[in-house]
């Protein structure tokens, strides 16, 4: 076993408690819902904001694109540095950068 292949069944394992999470949470946050909603006042969410998933997903596509421009900056980076420490270059990365620019 590799320091890599260790890390990366750490990752693993932190990812799938993230998501082993999702059900208790949820259920969790409704029960706090179904408790608050008959003990507080009626409430219209103003339709001049954005709804709050437009805005999750927003963001999510936002530091999507993030990381995939800082990978491709840290593996040019790499590739141009590995000659000083005895690495063989590998292939220049493709880019994994997206336009986050949305049509009109």
């Amino acid at each position: 076993m590799t320091i890599l292949t260790t890390v990366t069944d750490a990752e693993s394992k932190v990812v799938d408690a993230v998501r082993d999470l999702r059900t208790p949470v949820v259920e969790y946050v409704q029960k706090g819902v179904d408790l608050a909603e008959d003990r507080l006042p009626a409430f219209t969410y103003p339709s001049t904001l954005p709804q709050p998933g437009e805005v999750l997903d927003s963001q999510y596509e936002f530091i999507t694109a993030l990381l995939a421009a800082q990978y491709d900056l840290v593996k040019a980076v790499t590739a141009a540095v590995a000659p000083l420490v005895g690495v063989t270059a590998a292939k220049p990365a493709k880019s994994t950068a997206k336009s986050t620019k949305k049509a009109a």
